[in-house]
C-alpha cells in the first residue's frame, strides 16, 4: 500500500489558542481545509470530515491532545494512517510543525459500501 508523507512547519501571527482551535476535533478541521459540508460525528470520538471533489471522507479522531501543545490523530475507512501538531510560542504568534501520514485502502468499487458500514 503506498504511502504518502506530508510534513510541514508554519508560522502565523495568531494567538496560540486560535490556531489550536482549529485542531481540537476533526470536526474542527472543516474550518481549516477546503472541506465540502460539516463533519459527522460517529461515536467514540470518531468524525467523517468530507472532502471537496472526492467521495470518501476523511474518518478520523484525536488520539492524545495536550492544550496549546499538541494533537495526534489517526485515520480508519479508505484512508488509513496517522498525524501530529506541535504548538510552540513564537515571538510574532505561533509556530505549528506536525506530518501526516496517510495510506489508501484499495477496494475501488467497494469502497463506498464499506464507507457505508
Amino acid at each position: 500500500m503506498p504511502i504518502m508523507i506530508i510534513r510541514f512547519k508554519h508560522e502565523f501571527s495568531l494567538p496560540i489558542e486560535e490556531v489550536y482551535s482549529y485542531f481540537q476535533t476533526p470536526a474542527d478541521w472543516t474550518r481549516l481545509y477546503g472541506m465540502d459540508g460539516n463533519a459527522k460525528d460517529l461515536g467514540g470520538g470518531w468524525y467523517a470530515v468530507p472532502l471537496k471533489r472526492f467521495p470518501f471522507p476523511l474518518v478520523a479522531r484525536n488520539t492524545e491532545q495536550r492544550d496549546n501543545e499538541l494533537v495526534r490523530w489517526v485515520f480508519r475507512g479508505f484512508w488509513r494512517g496517522q498525524g501530529d501538531v506541535h504548538f510552540t510560542r513564537g515571538p510574532n504568534g505561533v509556530v505549528i510543525e506536525g506530518y501526516e501520514e496517510i495510506a489508501i485502502r484499495w477496494l475501488f468499487f467497494l469502497s463506498p459500501l464499506v464507507e457505508r458500514l
